[in-house]
């Protein structure tokens, strides 16, 4: 066996890590672009606890789009470089996608999910750690689902947009069923900076992204079947967390 074939595995390896850092930098500019804010300032000048809450959120959440992105596809080694080389241009393209649907997830949610407040004005500018808790449950929730649904096997690009809608319409149904059946006014006790209300919300929603996770992560076999897994997944979880 020639000395490539052992180097080759490492060099992919290390090759990933790097490309996984350049998307972190890249995540940052997408957010500082499609913000209305300093990501530097909120976070040393105003000294923004919340703000360092939603961020840190989000950066994981984009560390879990990146991996789904890399699992979707094995690198063609065998083609040599320029094989390797698209691949990997293929992932991180399916990634950046994949941030660019994080940042329209936190539009969605900022306006319809936590009844008459505005999750991003709330952290940024009441410093408000519930609702930064809120968010950053909203990106990790959005970036579980699209792990999933980007290393499904037999998906496209199609099902990876009808999966991530689909999550995002289950999100904000539940979210508005569990504030009211909760026992207490949720968006209430969140605007009021209740950190134990925007925590129990938080993982909640997590908790239902992770069993969403099940449905858009197995193999595509048909719209049919994958919907009605989808369907009866978020159902299952939606009912066991409410009750």
């Amino acid at each position: 066996m020639s000395f490539d074939i052992y180097l080759a595995p490492l060099l992919l390896s290390l090759t990933r890590v790097i490309l996984g850092v350049v998307l972190l930098m890249l995540a940052r500019v997408i957010k500082g672009l499609l913000s209305n804010y300093r990501i530097d300032q909120e976070l040393t000048a105003n000294d923004n606890p919340a703000f360092g809450l939603t961020i840190a959120g989000y950066y994981l959440a984009s560390v879990a789009v990146y991996i789904g992105a890399v699992q979707a596809h094995a690198v063609p080694l065998d083609q040599g470089t320029a094989g390797a080389v698209s691949a990997l241009a293929l992932d991180l393209a399916f990634a950046t996608g994949g941030i660019l649907a994080l940042a329209a997830s936190r539009w969605l949610m900022d306006r319809a999910l936590v009844a008459k407040a505005c999750i991003s004005d709330q952290i940024v500018q009441r410093r408000n750690v519930a609702a930064g808790a809120v968010e950053a449950a909203v990106y990790l929730a959005s970036g579980l689902v699209l792990f999933g649904a980007l290393r499904e096997p037999g998906g496209s690009l199609l099902t990876i947009a009808i999966l991530f809608v689909l999550s995002q319409i289950v999100l904000v149904l539940f979210g508005r069923m569990y504030q009211r059946l909760a026992g207490y006014d949720v968006a209430g006790e969140i605007q009021g900076g209740n950190l134990a209300a925007g925590i129990a919300f938080a993982l909640t929603l997590i908790a239902l992204a992770l069993l969403m996770v099940k449905a858009t992560s197995g193999e595509f076999i048909d719209w049919t079947s994958n919907l009605t897994y989808f369907a009866f997944d978020s159902l299952v979880g939606f009912v066991l967390l409410i009750v």
